[in-house]
């Protein structure tokens, strides 16, 4: 990767000038109407909203990507200015809200590297390993295709701390990110093109497992969601023995194929890629998460059963989870590879500390198989980055969420990735030469739901009085045989009430209560 070019950018003092006229220092005043920026831009992962509206609307997003630009270089030396990677999922708003960043970046010069379509993972990988300052990713992971959202990384490739989140809410809620951009000198510049280093790394860690050929290569379905997972072709096809594409519309039908030659022949895999966006194919990027994908598998099972393969792998739309299925078509998610994958490391002598973080939300069969494995358990509210911050304050090196976002570092990738995540688990049935189903069947789950219920405001979980009273007597009759869990989406308008019992009759008698409680005290 190319070092940071040592340009002289404009002196952080021009930034300071007084401004004469008041009319200048009122522009800079918070617009009318735009109390929903002045409140919270940022949830539990990144900002995420309809597109071109409220803190994604053109001149929200404009300023939030000056605010990050003046944070970056006032920390960077003068004779410098800071590189950030810009990398967009493939949904229709791509463009709109990363020529706003990129815009607001350069106002602030900084130098701006965008590649096109690019996996968070990515993003957070090459931030951490490359030249770069901070790291953005364009994206509204698993959500529609009508919304969009952004993510942001430290130079460490790791998500911004919250307290400089709050930092960069302040500027745009005050005002401070508008006006004129700094005078004097050359502002940043923007510059496309793609380095291979992430491509690289995965394709290193994995290539001794995979160069080990079992009696037939295992059949391996890929269902890319229509996102950013769709450009990874490049990485599996050094992985794979073979290559095929399908769709799932009306069923899964291999389409294309690729037979591979040299080094790659020797691999270990068939790949069968399906629901890929084109970066020159506009019309399949409205598809982005639609019937596919981590939250709808159900083309990916059908393609599992009808090619016979031994696994199915479904992204979201920025690649940063992944959820399963085994060769019977069951969905297998995230407390099933976090299971597979503690008992394989510990076995391995790698599982730093014996300890696993996971969320609240991790169901009581996963927590039960770790500790019959003498594995200890660390539980965090839910989201990647306090799973995050969670194994570093703990020294742990595996960690992850219900939902397929799994953190393994013992290898120095820091981020939850999917396509990482899946290479790790057929690594694992590689070595074993067990099935999938076979490595999952050590985690009982106990039956589980999550009662969703919308809401347009968000007032303290406390002051819900119907729905804590109720949760406190169904809690008392669950004991040790179930729990309840209820808290807000961090990235939609909606409450969120998980629910545990040992079976599905008490299971559907608390939710639907809790669900009505719920709907009393938010109106």
């Amino acid at each position: 990767m190319a070092k940071r070019a040592k340009q002289k950018r404009p002196q952080p003092a021009s930034r300071k000038k007084p401004r004469a006229k008041k009319a200048a220092t009122s522009a800079r005043k918070p617009k009318p109407g735009n109390s929903a920026v002045a409140q919270r831009l940022f949830g539990t992962d990144g900002i995420r909203a309809p597109a071109g509206t409220g803190p994604l609307a053109p001149h929200n997003v404009l300023a939030l990507g000056r605010a990050l630009g003046a944070w970056l270089t006032a920390r960077t030396a003068p004779d410098t200015r800071p590189m950030v990677l810009l990398g967009v999922d493939p949904r229709p708003s791509a463009d709109m809200v990363g020529t706003a960043l990129a815009a607001g970046l350069i106002a602030e010069c900084c130098d701006v590297h965008w590649p096109g379509m690019m996996s968070t993972p990515e993003v957070s990988f090459l931030t951490g390993h490359g030249p770069f300052s901070a790291g953005v990713s364009v994206t509204a992971s698993h959500n529609p295709a009508s919304d969009n959202g952004i993510k942001i990384f430290g130079q460490d490739g790791l998500k911004l701390p919250e307290a400089v989140e709050r930092k960069l809410e302040q500027a745009v809620a005050g005002g401070k990110a508008q006006g004129d951009a700094p005078a004097g000198g050359r502002h940043g510049w923007l510059q496309l093109g793609r380095e291979r280093n992430y491509e690289d790394y995965i394709v290193k860690t994995f290539r001794k497992s995979f160069a080990s050929l079992r009696k037939r290569p295992l059949g391996v379905v890929f269902d890319a969601a229509f996102g950013a997972r769709s450009i990874d072709l490049q990485v599996v096809s050094r992985l794979a023995h073979s290559l095929a594409f399908g769709r799932t519309v009306p069923a899964f039908r291999v389409g294309s194929s690729l037979q591979a030659s040299g080094e790659a022949a020797d691999n270990a895999l068939d790949i069968y890629f399906m629901n890929a966006a084109s970066p020159t194919q506009p019309e399949t990027h409205h598809l982005i998460n639609e019937n596919c994908g981590s939250l709808h598998p159900a083309g990916c099972v059908t393609a599992v059963r009808e090619l016979k393969a031994d696994i199915g792998v479904c992204f979201d739309g920025d690649g940063d989870r992944c959820i399963l299925i085994d060769e019977s078509g069951a969905v297998r998610d995230g407390d099933h590879m976090l299971a597979l994958l503690a008992s394989d490391m510990k076995a391995r002598g790698v599982l730093k500390n014996d300890t696993v973080v996971t969320t609240g939300m991790a169901n009581l069969g996963l927590q039960r198989a770790l500790a019959s494995l003498g594995i200890k358990v660390i539980l965090t509210d839910v989201g990647d980055k306090y799973v995050a911050e969670a194994m570093t304050k703990h020294g742990a090196v595996l960690g992850g969420e219900q939902s397929g976002h799994i953190i393994i570092r013992d290898e120095g990738h820091l981020t939850g990735d999917g396509l990482y995540t899946a290479l790790r688990v057929i690594e694992v049935m590689l070595d074993t030469g067990k099935s999938l189903a076979e490595l999952c069947s050590g985690v009982k789950k106990f039956p589980q739901t999550i009662v969703n219920v919308r809401t347009h405001a968000k007032p303290p979980l406390g002051t819900l009085k119907t729905l804590n009273k109720l949760c406190g007597v169904h809690e008392r009759a669950l004991g040790q045989r179930g729990r309840i869990n209820v808290r807000y989406s961090g990235t939609e308008p909606l409450l969120r009430i998980m629910v545990e019992a040992e079976d599905h009759a008490t299971l559907d008698e608390v939710s639907s209560a809790l669900a009505a409680a719920a709907k009393i005290d938010l109106g």
